[in-house]
C-alpha cells in the first residue's frame, strides 16, 4: 500500500505529525510521519521506501535489536524460576513484534518492539539515522 497524503491522518498524539496503520502479514503496524525539518513530502518518501522495502528493514532492524540486547537479555534478565529461560537467538527473535515506526525528516527511523516480556515489557528501538541502517538501539519504558 502506497502511503499518500490522502490516507493520512492526523496524530492526535503528537503534534504536526502524521499517522497510518498498515498491515504486514498478521501485524499491524502504525507508521508515525514527523516531518520537522523537512516537508511532509520527503518524510513520505521515506515511509514508502520502508514500507515498499518492509522485509529488508524489519531484517536489518532485528539484527540491530538482536546484535544488543540477546547477551543483555541472557546475562541480566532471563530467570528459569520466573519462567525466562536463556534464549538462543532464533527463540529471541521469536519474541519481537514491531508495533510501530516512526519517521523524522529525511533520515530518522525508529523501529519499535514489543519483547513478549523478556526485558519486564519495556520497548525495545531499533534506530536508524541515515534511513538505512541500524546503528543504534535503545530500551524505554
Amino acid at each position: 500500500m502506497k502511503i499518500t497524503t490522502n490516507n493520512l491522518e492526523k496524530d492526535p498524539d503528537l503534534e504536526g505529525s502524521y499517522k497510518i496503520v498498515l498491515p504486514f502479514n498478521e501485524d499491524a503496524i502504525v507508521f508515525r510521519l514527523s516531518p520537522d525539518d523537512a516537508t511532509l513530502n520527503e518524510t513520505l518518501a521515506l515511509a514508502n521506501n520502508v514500507a515498499s522495502n518492509f522485509k529488508a528493514y524489519k531484517q536489518l532492524a532485528i539484527e540491530a535489536i538482536t546484535r544488543d540486547f540477546l547477551d543483555n537479555y541472557n546475562d541480566n534478565w532471563a530467570d528459569e524460576d520466573e519462567g525466562y529461560p536463556q534464549l538462543i537467538k532464533e527463540a529471541f527473535i521469536s519474541k519481537l513484534t514491531i508495533t510501530a515506526i516512526n519517521f523524522t525528516s529525511t533520515d530518522l527511523i525508529d523501529v519499535f518492539f514489543n519483547e513478549d516480556g523478556m526485558f519486564g515489557y519495556h520497548t525495545l528501538i531499533a534506530q536508524s539515522f541515515d534511513g538505512e541502517n541500524f546503528e543504534d538501539t535503545t530500551m524505554f519504558g
